[in-house]
């Protein structure tokens, strides 16, 4: 059995070293020569995964069984397009396109499932127009992009033409969505479809950065609702996912409630970034996630195992700006065994400044335990330790 794995960054690691294990023989392909996974897989391939034709080549020339796609929305329509020309298992396009073109996406799920208004604009003038109609606060986005890269909320027609030209710039067709914004806790959920069911195997509370509400500052996993709440998520993310025709894989998605009404934001065929479908979910749920999606892809007739309920936080963490002098309390945090993993995305003499999107935040801890109140706690700990002296 032969897998190609499109990407060899550092999130995609743990699905590569999860093939081999499986006695998968895995084919890396990222445009980078340096990546991580150059050396993770059997064999490396650099070229530019979002090159179908060349994608589709290189699985020829390797007579590869299976491809995975993870991490990354980008390569999603790739693989699709690889196991349709080939006749491999696994998404086809048109459901990759359901789940990675937002538009795509609300155009299918339309008066099936609670959702913000929304409409397609290539102009300024039609968004003016449309949040003139719906009322403000409104969302900009781009329908193919993630890691909230051009997504903007805006609170009056001066901020949208602000930032109407910067997230048409992350558009790949000149037309981006402006859709209302929903009032409430935003929530993420985390689950597998199965043979064309899906399970929901973990759900967070999302908390954002007070200066930016489109981006995450922490994932609280379980949320403090009641099960009525609960059951209410459970169904929706059910229909959502089915109705998108998801039959065997990974989704990551984002609701917002309002009352106990979950509204979808958007969905992707993939896990979370930041090792929430590498580490988080597995412990969360007690489910490989990875393993049953190799397994179901080489053909296995595998079932969803018995789930647990555990707890755990993603804490991105949050340093004024400037320029770093020194970091204390890191070294204090990882000796207590705070956190499963800590990690700082800047060094000495580096200049830090206020996230933008999700790729600029400044590091996160990783912290899994038996309750919320355990992981809260140390969570609060890791805080209290960590600080960073400035220039």
């Amino acid at each position: 059995m032969k897998a190609l794995c499109l990407g060899g960054s550092a999130w995609q690691l743990e699905l590569i070293h999860r093939a081999i294990q499986l006695g998968v023989e895995t084919v890396v392909a990222d445009i980078n020569p340096d990546c991580p996974g150059r050396t993770a897989g059997n064999v490396f391939v650099q070229v530019n995964t979002s090159d179908k034709q060349a994608m589709l080549t290189i699985a020829r020339q390797h007579k590869v069984d299976v491809v995975l796609a993870e991490q990354t929305d980008r390569v999603v329509p790739v693989a699709a397009y690889i196991n349709d020309a080939l006749g491999l298992p696994g998404l086809r396009p048109a459901v990759a396109e359901r789940f990675t073109n937002k538009f795509t996406m609300r155009q299918a799920l339309q008066g099936k499932v609670p959702m913000p208004a929304f409409q397609n604009v290539a102009t300024e003038a039609d968004a003016l127009a449309f949040a003139d109609r719906q009322g403000y606060p409104v969302i900009l986005k781009p329908k193919c992009a993630q890691s909230s890269i051009g997504v903007f909320k805006v609170e009056n027609p001066q901020v949208l033409k602000k930032y109407f030209a910067k997230s048409l710039n992350q558009s790949h067709d000149a037309s981006i969505l402006v859709e209302c914004f929903i009032q409430g806790p935003e929530i993420t959920v985390e689950g597998f479809s199965l043979r064309g069911r899906f399970y929901m195997l973990a759900v967070s509370e999302k908390e954002h950065y007070t200066f930016n509400d489109c981006v995450a500052r922490r994932l609280s996993y379980p949320p403090r609702y009641s099960d009525y709440r609960m059951a209410r998520i459970a169904e929706t993310a059910r229909m959502v996912v089915e109705m998108l025709g998801l039959e065997d894989g990974i989704s990551h998605a984002e609701y917002r409630i309002q009352g106990d009404v979950p509204y979808l934001v958007e969905i992707a065929a993939r896990g979370g970034g930041n090792r929430i479908a590498s580490c988080i979910v597995p412990h969360v749920s007690g489910v490989d996630i990875y393993e049953i999606l190799i397994r179901r892809l080489q053909g296995i007739n595998v079932d969803m195992p018995p789930l647990k309920k555990r707890a755990a936080v993603l804490e991105f963490l949050d340093f004024a700006p400037g320029t770093v002098k020194a970091v204390h309390g890191l070294d204090q945090a990882r000796e207590e065994g705070l956190a499963k993993e800590i990690q700082l995305t800047f060094g000495i003499g580096d200049s830090i400044r206020q996230p933008s999107d999700d790729r600029s935040r400044l590091g996160y801890a990783i912290v899994l335990g038996e309750n919320r109140d355990d992981v809260d706690a140390r969570c609060a700990r890791i805080k209290e330790l960590i600080r960073v002296e400035y220039s």
